[in-house]
C-alpha cells in the first residue's frame, strides 16, 4: 500500500517538476559563467568624471547643510554628471548633496533623463524610447514600481544596449546588451524563475520557490526510496542491475539511483539560498555583540579627521591618473580616506595632517580581538599562510595570512582577520550550517575541489549533467504516461458514445 502511494506521488510530482528540474540544471551551468545583466559599481565608476578640487567645501559646510538628525554614515564624493556630489547612507535611503551650493538641481524631466542616456552611451546614438508603466523582462523587482514611468532607450550599434532611466530620480537603472540577454534566457531567468509574471510579486515568487523546493525533495525522497526498493528485490539478478525492461524507465532509474542524492542537496541548497536556517532544528543565536566588528562601533565623525580631504584628493590624483570617487572610512576608530582614482585604490591615515599611506598591522588585529572579547570571552588565534574550508572563496583570491580567531562562547563564533580587509569575515554554528548547506552543496564551495579549478568545473558540470539527465527521463515518462492517459480516456469516450448510440 505504501509502495503504491510513494509511485503516485513520485509520478504526480514528476509531472509537476520535472520541467522545472531540468530547466534548474541546464540554467545551472550557463550561470557558472554569465549570471543576470545589471548596473554594476564598476559601470558607474568608468562613465563618472574626476574630481576637481577648485570650489569644493570645507567638510564642516557639508555636515551643517545636512537635514536635522541624519545619521552620518557611508559619507562619500564622486562625479556622476559633472557636478560632485556628496553622498550619505547608502541604497535607497541615501542623501545627496551638490559640492557647489551654487548648483541649481535640475528639473527632473525627460530631457535630463534623454541627457543622462546619451552620456552613458556617448559612442552610441539613441534610435527610439519607450516609456513604461509595468514591469518588464529587465526590470522585473517590485521595487523598479517605485520609479514609473521609466524611459528605456534603444542604441543603434552591433550590441544592441538597452538603458533603463527612471523619470522620478534620473538614475540609472539597469543596462543591457544583447550578449547578456541572451545567455540571460539561458542561465539566469529560468534558474531565479526570473519571469515578470512572477518576479514582479514578490511574495508570490516566494512561495512558489519556497513550494517548488519543498516538493522537489519530497519526490527526490520518494523516488530514492523506490529505487532503492527496486534494486533490492532485483537483487538475485546481479548487483545494481534495474529490473525494469522499458529503456526510458531504465535509465530514469539507474542515472536517479546515482545522481538522486545530488538532485535532492541541489534543491536543498537552493532553498537554503534564501531561507533563513529553521530555529525549530538549530536553535536561536544572540546576534548582538560577536555579528559586529569594533571598527563599526567607532565611526568617528567626519568633522574629526584632521586631514582635509581636499589636501588628500590633491596630493593623490596625477595627471595622468586623477581621482575620481573618495569614500569617509575608518578602521577601529582611524579616521581613514580610500581614494579611487582611474588605476588603483589608495587609503590614507586622516588622523594627522599629512599624506601618509595606511597598512593594517598585526598589532591592530590583536587589539581588535582583544577589545571584542573583553575579559569574560577566552579564545585562541592562529595565523593562517593558506585556505580553510570558510576562508575560501573561488570567485576571487582571499589575502593571505589570515589570523583566525576562535572564541569559547555559546555560539562558537569565529573571525578571519587579514591585512587588506577591514572586515573581517565572521562564522558561528549557524553561519557554518549555512555555508555548508547553500555554498558547500550548491556551488560546491569546497577547498578541495577550490584550489583545483578544472577538478572542480569536472565535478560541477558531471553532476548537473546528471541531475538534468534524471529529468529529461522523467519529462519523457511524463510525456508517455500523459500520451498513454489521452488515449484511454479517448478510448473511454468512445466506448460511452458507441453504448449511447446502441441503447
Amino acid at each position: 500500500m505504501l509502495t503504491k502511494l510513494f509511485i503516485h506521488i513520485h509520478r504526480i510530482l514528476g509531472l509537476i517538476l520535472c520541467i522545472l528540474c531540468f530547466s534548474w540544471f541546464i540554467s545551472g551551468i550557463v550561470m557558472i559563467y554569465h549570471s543576470f545583466p545589471r548596473v554594476s559599481q564598476e559601470d558607474r565608476f568608468t562613465r563618472a568624471e574626476i574630481l576637481d578640487t577648485n570650489g569644493l567645501p570645507a567638510i564642516q559646510d557639508v555636515l551643517f547643510r545636512l537635514p536635522a538628525k541624519t545619521p552620518i554614515h557611508g559619507l562619500s564624493l564622486n562625479n556622476p554628471y559633472g557636478d560632485p556630489v556628496f553622498s550619505i547612507g547608502g541604497g535607497r535611503q541615501s542623501v545627496e548633496l551638490y559640492a557647489d551650493t551654487n548648483v541649481v538641481a535640475p528639473v527632473i524631466n525627460y530631457a535630463l533623463c534623454e541627457n543622462r542616456a546619451a552620456r552613458w552611451c556617448a559612442d552610441r546614438k539613441i534610435t527610439r524610447v519607450d516609456t513604461l508603466r509595468t514591469l518588464d523582462q529587465w526590470i522585473p523587482l517590485a521595487h523598479y514600481k517605485r520609479e514609473f514611468p521609466i524611459y528605456k532607450f534603444y542604441f543603434d550599434g552591433p550590441e544592441k544596449y538597452q538603458l533603463y532611466v527612471s523619470s522620478r530620480t534620473a538614475n540609472i537603472l539597469q543596462f543591457t546588451d544583447s550578449d547578456n540577454r541572451f545567455w540571460a534566457w539561458f542561465g539566469a531567468i529560468p534558474h531565479w524563475v526570473y519571469f515578470t509574471v512572477i518576479r514582479g510579486n514578490q511574495n508570490l515568487w516566494t512561495q512558489f520557490m519556497y513550494w517548488a523546493c519543498y516538493l522537489g525533495m519530497f519526490m527526490c525522497f520518494t523516488g530514492f526510496v523506490l529505487g532503492i526498493r527496486s534494486y533490492w528485490l532485483a537483487r538475485r539478478k546481479g548487483f545494481l542491475r534495474s529490473p525494469y525492461k522499458k529503456q526510458w524507465f531504465k535509465w530514469h532509474h539507474i542515472t536517479g539511483f546515482f545522481f538522486g542524492i545530488f538532485v535532492f542537496t541541489w534543491i536543498l541548497s537552493g532553498y537554503m539560498s534564501m531561507a533563513p536556517l529553521p530555529s525549530w532544528l538549530f536553535g536561536k543565536q544572540d546576534s548582538r555583540g560577536f555579528r559586529q566588528s569594533p571598527a563599526e562601533r567607532q565611526a568617528p565623525s567626519p568633522a574629526d579627521y584632521a586631514l582635509d580631504y581636499r589636501k588628500a584628493i590633491a596630493l593623490t590624483a596625477t595627471s595622468d591618473d586623477p581621482v575620481k570617487t573618495i569614500e569617509w572610512t575608518h578602521y577601529q576608530g582611524i579616521p581613514l580616506y580610500r581614494l579611487r582614482t582611474v588605476s588603483k585604490e589608495v587609503t590614507l591615515d586622516a588622523s594627522t595632517d599629512t599624506i601618509r599611506p595606511f597598512r593594517i598591522t598585526e598589532e591592530m588585529i590583536l587589539a581588535a580581538v582583544k577589545r571584542l572579547a573583553g575579559d569574560s570571552t577566552t579564545y585562541s588565534i592562529t595565523k593562517m599562510n593558506e585556505y580553510d574550508n570558510y576562508y575560501i572563496s573561488r570567485r576571487r583570491p582571499l589575502p593571505l595570512p589570515v589570523y583566525k580567531v576562535t572564541f569559547d562562547n555559546k555560539a562558537k563564533d569565529c573571525y578571519y582577520y587579514n591585512l587588506e580587509s577591514f572586515r573581517p569575515v565572521h562564522y558561528d554554528t549557524n553561519g557554518r550550517w549555512k555555508r555548508w548547506l547553500y555554498r558547500g552543496l550548491h556551488t560546491l564551495d569546497i577547498k578541495f575541489l577550490v584550489e583545483r579549478p578544472a577538478l572542480w568545473t569536472v565535478v560541477i558540470w558531471t553532476l548537473l549533467l546528471g541531475g538534468a539527465v534524471v529529468s529529461f527521463t522523467g519529462i519523457v515518462l511524463s510525456v508517455k504516461y500523459l500520451k498513454n492517459r489521452f488515449i484511454k480516456f479517448v478510448k473511454f469516450i468512445r466506448f460511452i458514445k458507441l453504448s449511447l448510440i446502441h441503447i
